[in-house]
């Protein structure tokens, strides 16, 4: 923090109250200011401060909007976004979204963060971007600027010497953390009856006779906004659209005599995220020729309900275009009688 030849911007989880107070306090002494940015964060920093857990020195803390009033080598920025999330401050500060910084090449970025998993690809196009744009960034590669804010074993249990609990519930981890928390306290005294295991939506219920589960749950499946419905979108749904977006979709529309299953006229063939019409004629001449085929060797009884030959030409052409392509795009039959 000292030797920083610009502004310090630090990316770090806001649950590290204690980083984020010494942090504050380094910059304190040496006469630096320090600005918060990100809901969490500055949630999180005002509500330790009103329980006593830090005390900022005198005029310390500033706003994010007022750092252009103070010398840049002056200036501690603390945000959230160093897993690289789309809206948090950090990614806004890299894409140049950000309404009161903008990098520069003298500034220095900290992560201070451990990556998690599944976050990978994404942290690093966020660090890239930051080495385009500043020439000096410190991260858990080239030093110790994080530790795990997660507890072992033995903060676990010197939190139950210390709290004495009547209950012991473990949360908000992987079911397999859940389950050795609690083969760690029942190994070490604490009775295997009074801890409870929950997962996503289960209801516990407490008052003055004890504690129990209840047998039902509260829904916690993931809903979805779309357009504008909030709901749990049906499986089919989201099956469709993954097939739309990877393989695309093919309409094959069939205009038919109602009376005796012939062909009026040829086949049309309309591909959207499949294959371009114009460089695939070949293609689309022989899936044509495919389908004519399909409503020739039809049965006429059978046109009272189309539903059969629209089958009929969803799974043949599928099996079609799969041994020609090796893709499987959305085969949508129209079939139109006249």
């Amino acid at each position: 923090i000292k030797a920083a030849p610009g502004r310090i911007i630090i990316g770090t989880f806001s649950s590290q109250i204690e980083r984020v107070k010494w942090v504050i306090y380094a910059a304190s002494k040496l006469g630096k200011k320090v600005a918060l940015d990100g809901y969490s964060m500055k949630m999180n920093v005002k509500i330790a401060q009103e329980l006593g857990y830090i005390k900022i020195p005198g005029s310390t803390l500033i706003d994010i909007k007022d750092i252009s009033d103070y010398p840049e080598d002056k200036v501690v920025i603390i945000c959230t976004g160093a897993q690289g999330e789309a809206n948090a401050v950090l990614m806004r500060i890299v894409s140049k979204n950000h309404r009161f910084l903008t990098l520069q090449k003298r500034d220095t970025v900290v992560f201070s963060s451990s990556i998690i998993p599944g976050n990978e690809r994404t942290i690093q196009r966020l660090k890239d971007n930051i080495y385009r744009q500043c020439d000096n960034v410190i991260h858990g590669d080239i030093m110790d600027v994080h530790i795990s804010g997660h507890s072992t074993r033995q903060d676990i249990l010197d939190m139950m010497n210390q709290i004495k609990p009547d209950y012991f519930i473990p949360v908000y981890a992987n079911h397999f953390f859940l389950k050795e928390a609690k083969n760690l306290v029942v190994k070490n005294g604490f009775s295997a009856d009074k801890v409870i295991v929950p997962d996503n939506g289960t209801v516990i219920e407490m008052n003055q006779k004890g504690i129990k589960v209840l047998p039902k749950k509260v829904p916690s499946e993931y809903v979805f906004v779309d357009g504008l419905g909030v709901s749990d979108m049906q499986h089919v749904v989201l099956r469709d659209r993954q097939v739309l977006a990877e393989e695309g979709m093919v309409v094959v529309i069939a205009t038919v005599d109602s009376k005796t299953g012939k062909l009026i006229h040829n086949p049309d063939i309309i591909s959207r995220g499949f294959v371009f019409l114009k460089d695939n004629r070949k293609l689309i001449e022989d899936l044509r020729h495919k389908v004519k085929g399909l409503i020739v060797k039809s049965d006429p009884a059978t046109w009272a309900d189309t539903n059969q030959i629209r089958n009929d030409i969803r799974e043949k052409v599928g099996q079609f275009l799969f041994t020609k392509t090796e893709k499987r795009p959305m085969i949508l039959p129209v079939v139109i009688e006249v």
